[in-house]
């Protein structure tokens, strides 16, 4: 059984943190116990500000919960073996997510009820709701609520106001798919601590943003999106390319990128790809392709230099994907760059 010290590092039987005795990668916490009180009080620490109530079975009962985080994305895993919970869930800067492995849950939200079984997929929507859980396991993913209103606004220009979730479940048995392999991939990144490089982790966060737009239902869905009209004008779309030239090796976005050209984040993705036949996001990983380019080429043997260094310092989650890419443009795999040096970039 863990408990956690002030650090927020779980100790483990001998005493020492988690750690110090090598157990778990720093970001990482964890908890386990079959006391309902020390459970309830575990909690309560955590999460003042969600009332809730727990009806432990007279035999049987476990709580147990891993959590990871970085910047404001995290993952947690809880596990509740003869229980049944109820909680009220504030008002949040941020949105939650999850994947329900065993058990089940009823949400109560805007006058509605909604249940979801083994296998489901559950959004606790940021406006707060009611929650009761009666032996579950579930995985979950949480982001900084400011992040997914700024990708809703890169994608549609919908201001702030205009974007909110108008359900908790799935629009679909794809989408439902599309969110577990979201979640998965956040939960591997966080608990192996593979998205710890900046640029990585703002793409991890736009990756999951984009998900839970794509996935539950809300009204970028439905309301009509602030689209260019009429001609663009190539002004903005220079000060955006020099801005991603000079700012590449920093966690900016398409919002960013778009206040530096002085027009709305659709209109500026329109704009690119009409005299440029490219988009800003694409200039941008392009750009970024080209730095991690020139590193290969400048690393020197037994300097520690490797591929999967090279893609996360550029932004670059996946190597296996930025390997691909990168021959794609250079014409040869990145590792024979890194061995020899020399690649010529296709034209």
């Amino acid at each position: 059984m863990l408990g956690h010290d002030a650090t927020g590092h779980g100790r483990s039987r001998d005493g020492r943190t988690e750690a110090q005795a090598g157990a778990l990668p720093a970001p990482v916490t964890r908890i386990r116990t079959r006391d309902p009180d020390e459970h309830y009080a575990w909690l309560a620490a955590r999460y003042p500000d969600h009332p809730r109530r727990v009806w432990a079975r007279a035999r049987g009962f476990e709580f147990a919960t891993e959590s990871a985080q970085r910047g404001g994305l995290a993952t947690a895993d809880f596990r509740y073996t003869a229980a049944t919970g109820h909680v009220e869930w504030p008002p949040a800067p941020y949105v939650v997510a999850g994947q329900v492995y065993s058990g089940r849950w009823l949400v109560r939200w805007h006058g509605t009820e909604v249940r979801v079984g083994e296998d489901g997929a559950l959004l606790v929507p940021p406006d707060g709701c009611a929650l009761v859980n009666d032996c579950c396991g579930n995985a979950t993913v949480r982001v900084n609520l400011d992040v997914l209103l700024r990708v809703a606004r890169e994608q549609t220009g919908l201001d702030a106001s205009q974007v909110r979730f108008t359900g908790v479940q799935p629009i679909s048995a794809a989408g439902r798919r599309h969110w577990r392999a979201t979640l998965d991939f956040v939960r591997r990144g966080l608990y192996a601590d593979t998205l710890a490089a900046p640029l990585v982790l703002a793409a991890a966060e736009q990756v999951v943003a984009s998900s839970l737009l794509a996935v539950f239902p809300n009204t970028t869905m439905t309301t009509e999106a602030h689209t260019p009209r009429g001609p663009a004008v190539p002004a903005p779309v220079r000060r955006a390319m020099a801005f991603i030239d000079a700012h590449a090796s920093e966690p900016i976005t398409l919002t960013d990128i778009a206040a530096a050209a002085r027009v709305l984040p659709p209109t500026l993705q329109a704009a690119c790809h009409r005299h440029r036949d490219t988009t800003a996001t694409a200039y941008l990983r392009r750009a970024r392709l080209q730095h991690a380019h020139e590193q290969l080429l400048a690393a020197q043997p037994g300097d520690g230099t490797t591929i999967a260094v090279v893609a996360a310092r550029w932004g670059f989650p996946s190597p296996h994907r930025f390997a691909a890419y990168y021959r794609q443009v250079y014409g040869r795999p990145p590792a024979q760059t890194l061995r020899t040096g020399h690649p010529t970039a296709r034209r």
